[in-house]
């Protein structure tokens, strides 16, 4: 089956699986199990000032920078003071992966911008046929999730790479 990463299509199996090891989400699997990611993943790829997702839209996964920036715009005020913006290798929409509320926010793309997504239906398709692999990306999720919270409540300025 071939790789959705296609605009990394072009370099063999092994650089590949290292820009993907470059990724903050996946910086803890071995070879094997990012190959196994990998199949998991759909390419997107927006252009500046395009919308990625609109606050409200239901969320369906999380994105991944894979180059470009992304900025996070909410009608809440607390994200609006930390005005998060995401660049390679950082990932965003975490939430969308354990429910399927609103999304609290609106994503636009800052610049050409390619992104990988995972979405819920892949991760829990994952969950069940390679636990260990899902607990690793489900440690990275909870450890950012946490650091993201706790700088909502502090109001300390916003570090995706957490």
């Amino acid at each position: 089956m071939k790789s959705p990463f296609a605009f990394l299509s072009n370099l063999s199996e092994e650089p590949r699986i290292q820009a993907l090891k470059g990724l903050t989400l996946f910086r803890e699997l071995s070879a094997r199990e990012l190959r196994e990611v990998d199949e998991l993943l759909h390419e997107r790829t927006y252009q500046k000032d395009e919308v990625i997702f609109d606050e409200g839209d239901v969320g369906l996964g999380l994105f991944i920078i894979v180059s470009g920036r992304v900025k996070i715009l909410s009608s809440h005020t607390s994200l609006q003071e930390l005005a998060p913006e995401f660049h390679r290798g950082d990932y965003f929409g975490e939430m969308a992966l354990f429910d399927k509320a609103q999304r609290t926010a609106r994503a636009v793309a800052a610049e050409p911008t390619q992104i990988v997504a995972l979405f819920r239906t892949e991760f829990f398709s994952l969950l069940e046929r390679d636990r260990g692999v899902a607990a690793k990306i489900l440690f990275e999720l909870a450890r950012t999730v946490c650091a993201r919270s706790r700088q909502l409540i502090t109001g300390e300025k916003h570090n995706p790479s957490l």
